[in-house]
């Protein structure tokens, strides 16, 4: 026989004696919940990983955590491996709960249809103060949170959303988009990514937000702003602004868009480069056409694209 068919035969049979040693798939569960004493004013820090945090403001006397995860498809030694990775060590003190993921990295050899789902929640009383950090797992809180100044969120890829109250918040992110529905104004939102999105509805007194290729979308603001993207769109709007305010956004390529209330009669600039400028409160456009200085005494205005549009509105239904 030829020495390729010898050979052949041989990678076959190794073959067939590696697929049946292989583990068959494996399903790993683990679901526990623990207890931790609360104090106002008292941190819960999470750096998590790519587990998904989810946590509540609740009427409760205690922090409450509970785990939960899953893991079907990959071989039996993979999957103990990535449950116990995945297990958040608690370090409990008087004034700190920190909760630490450190998943191992490994790969995984599965087997037909994989699935792997971790999520760690928490109800927490109203006077504890979150920090939150995730690399690809998403972080969603929900609640009343008067003692957090700030209230931290971040997260690498994982969207960031947050739902109710606190003094001020700030949020970092890479490529996750952020979302704040805010039942009360904040005192200051403060907002950075690379190409996330940022959205808030419900206002804040002080704002700064910057993004790289991510739209700004905030509506409600009571103060002043700074604001910065490179090819995403911004879309302001005040419910109120009073005139020692001062509004300063950059933009590249994307349009900016400005609601005022009525009643608001700014001073400053608007100006563009290759882009338009429109505008319903009055001012005077310099000779090249490029930047129109408004004719108000009121909040100053420092606006500045390079080719994108910038339109000033008093207040009306947004696009």
């Amino acid at each position: 026989m030829a020495p390729v068919q010898h050979l052949r035969r041989a990678v076959l049979a190794a073959g067939l004696t590696l697929a049946a040693a292989a583990a068959p798939a494996a399903q790993r569960d683990l679901a526990f919940t623990q207890q931790f004493p609360a104090v106002p004013g008292k941190t819960v820090v999470v750096d998590a990983a790519d587990v998904d945090v989810q946590l509540r403001a609740a009427d409760l006397p205690q922090i409450e955590a509970e785990v939960a995860l899953h893991i079907r498809g990959a071989g039996a030694g993979a999957a103990e491996s990535w449950i116990a990775s995945r297990t958040p060590v608690f370090e409990d003190a008087p004034d700190t709960l920190k909760v630490l993921v450190s998943p191992a990295k490994t790969g995984f050899l599965w087997f037909g249809k994989f699935t792997a789902r971790a999520r760690l929640g928490l109800l927490v009383p109203p006077g504890v103060v979150p920090d939150l950090t995730t690399t690809s797992g998403a972080i969603s809180v929900r609640g009343d949170f008067p003692e957090a100044q700030p209230l931290w969120l971040r997260s690498a890829s994982g969207t960031l959303s947050f739902t109710g109250t606190a003094a001020s918040l700030e949020v970092r992110s890479t490529d996750g988009d952020v979302e704040v529905e805010m039942i009360r104004p904040l005192e200051s939102f403060t907002a950075s990514t690379s190409s996330g999105d940022v959205g808030l509805s419900g206002g804040a007194r002080r704002a700064k937000v910057g993004t790289a290729s991510g739209s700004i979308d905030l509506a409600g603001l009571s103060g002043g702003l700074e604001a910065t993207t490179s090819s995403g769109e911004i879309t302001i709007s005040w419910d109120r602004l009073e005139a020692d305010q001062v509004v300063r956004i950059r933009a590249s390529s994307g349009r900016v868009r400005l609601v005022v209330p009525a009643g608001v009669s700014p001073r400053g600039r608007l100006a563009t480069t290759t882009g338009s400028v429109r505008s319903e409160l009055p001012g005077e456009v310099e000779a090249d056409g490029s930047t129109l200085r408004l004719a108000g005494d009121g909040p100053q205005f420092d606006v500045e694209t390079a080719s994108g549009s910038i339109i000033l509105e008093v207040r009306g239904a947004l696009d």
